[in-house]
């Protein structure tokens, strides 16, 4: 419909550049500038690579996991790179160790923009064999490690300006079961109590979505499948003939998921499970 000639000029269609200005279409929505961002279990091969593509968005990245002189070492080396980090040192698992640092961290950094709770564990001795003790270690871990680290890290997102956001790292088995028929020449196998932990940190992930969004706190789930890692030759070609995609996933491949998930790009989604798996749990 044509509109009257006496319409009012303000009501017109924008020029191209202020419409382009009002949707955010000229902001970098996967910025970190000026946010603070902390990875647990930062010095493993998934944690390597979280901590410098947050930095590498802008985030002061802050290196957590337990070995103090490692994480130090990590730090140095992505200042070399020229990317702003510092380390903490503690035991996910001890609540007073995770209370004492997170309140370090709000005295030092004034809150937390965006946590990474990807600090875990696994265990590949068989089912039939497992110890208690070892079941309980991983669930303490993979899920209380998580507990502590979202708990803690409340009160430090909910007054910084553009709220917080949580990445739990899930994995694919929180989802299927692994297939115990592709894991001939690796001594990786998955396990039972892997699975379940990380199915906890998916049903965890939409618990807290629904709890935190009064804080503008926003938390995903991000699942990997099955990264290149030394495994063993057959292995790998029978982990590849399963994937839709035809191969295991590089650990880079991850990047680009985690970056959604930890910046503005991701605004409107909260209770989601990512699944970068080339399409392993898709049929």
């Amino acid at each position: 419909m044509r509109l009257p000639r006496s319409v009012n000029p303000s009501s017109r269609r924008a020029p191209p550049t202020a419409r382009a200005q009002r949707s955010g279409a000229g902001k970098n929505l996967f910025s970190l500038e000026g946010q603070v961002a902390l990875v647990t279990g930062a010095l493993g091969q998934l944690g390597r690579q979280f901590v410098r593509v947050l930095g590498e968005a802008g985030a002061h990245v802050i290196v957590a996991d337990l070995d103090e002189g490692r994480c130090q070492q990590l730090c140095r080396q992505l200042r070399e790179e020229h990317l702003n980090a510092s380390w903490a040192a503690f035991d996910v698992t001890d609540p007073e160790a995770v209370r004492a640092a997170f309140q370090r961290f709000r005295q030092a950094y004034g809150g937390c923009d965006v946590l990474v709770n990807n600090a875990g564990i696994a265990v590949f001795t068989p089912f039939e064999e497992r110890a208690f003790e070892e079941f309980m270690k991983v669930l303490r871990v993979n899920v209380g490690g998580m507990f502590l680290c979202t708990q803690a890290a409340v009160p430090l997102m909910k007054d910084r300006p553009s709220g917080g956001r949580i990445v739990n790292i899930g994995s694919m088995y929180g989802v299927v079961s692994g297939d115990p028929r592709i894991y001939t020449d690796t001594a990786r196998n998955t396990s039972e109590v892997y699975a379940a932990s990380k199915a906890a940190v998916i049903q965890l992930t939409r618990y807290w979505a629904i709890h935190l969004a009064r804080y503008r706190i926003r938390v995903n789930a991000l699942s990997p499948g099955g990264i290149e890692n030394q495994q063993g030759s057959d292995f790998v070609k029978q982990y590849s003939f399963r994937t839709p995609l035809g191969r295991m996933g590089q650990v880079t491949e991850l990047s680009g998921a985690l970056l959604f998930l930890a910046s503005e790009a991701s605004s409107y989604v909260t209770g989601h499970n990512l699944l970068v798996d080339g399409g392993w749990t898709a049929w």
